[in-house]
C-alpha cells in the first residue's frame, strides 16, 4: 500500500491513476480520517489547513456546529477545485492554440488568447466548462447558506 502523499494533478494519466488507487488503511479514500472532499491526487495537508482555518474563524462549540464547519470547508474546497478545473482546461486549450492565435492576431493579448482558446473548443468541452462554472457557483452559494446557519445556531445556542 502507498503511504507517500500523491502530487496535485488536474488530469491524471492512467499510470498515476493506477498507482494511487490503493491507499493505506487510514488513507485519503478509506479509514476513519477519510474525507469525501478529497480525490486521490489532491494534497490532504492543504485541505487540513483550509478546514482548520474555517474552524478557527467560526469556533464551533458542539458537534452540530463542527459538522456545519466541516461542510463549509468541503464547499470551499470543491468550489476551488472547479475553479482550478476551469483554469487548467482553458490553459491547456490556449497552449494548443497559441501559435495559431499569434498568426491571426500578432502580439495578441492574454484576453485574445483566452477567447481564441474558448472559441476553438468543441461544444462538449465548452459545455463541460460551463457545467464546472455552475457547480462552482452552487458550492459558493451552499457555503454562504451554511455560514449563515452556523452563525444563527451560534447566536441561538451560545456555549
Amino acid at each position: 500500500m502507498y503511504t507517500t502523499e500523491p502530487t496535485d494533478c488536474a488530469f491524471p494519466d492512467i499510470d498515476l491513476l493506477t498507482r494511487h488507487t490503493e491507499v493505506e488503511e487510514d488513507g485519503i479514500l478509506t479509514g476513519p480520517k477519510a474525507t469525501g472532499a478529497l480525490t486521490f491526487c489532491e494534497r490532504k495537508a492543504y485541505y487540513k489547513k483550509l478546514r482548520a482555518a474555517v474552524h478557527e474563524q467560526y469556533k464551533p462549540a458542539n458537534v452540530y456546529q463542527h459538522i456545519l464547519a466541516d461542510r463549509m470547508a468541503d464547499c470551499i474546497w470543491r468550489a476551488e477545485r472547479y475553479a482550478f478545473f476551469e483554469a487548467a482546461a482553458l490553459n491547456f486549450q490556449i497552449q494548443r492554440q497559441w501559435d495559431n492565435t499569434n498568426e491571426l492576431v500578432p502580439k495578441a493579448s492574454s484576453g485574445v488568447h483566452a477567447l481564441q482558446g474558448w472559441l476553438t473548443m468543441d461544444p462538449a468541452q465548452r459545455k463541460s466548462l460551463q457545467e464546472a462554472l455552475k457547480l462552482e457557483e452552487r458550492y459558493w452559494r451552499r457555503h454562504r447558506v451554511l455560514a449563515a446557519e452556523l452563525r444563527l445556531v451560534q447566536r441561538l445556542y451560545p456555549n
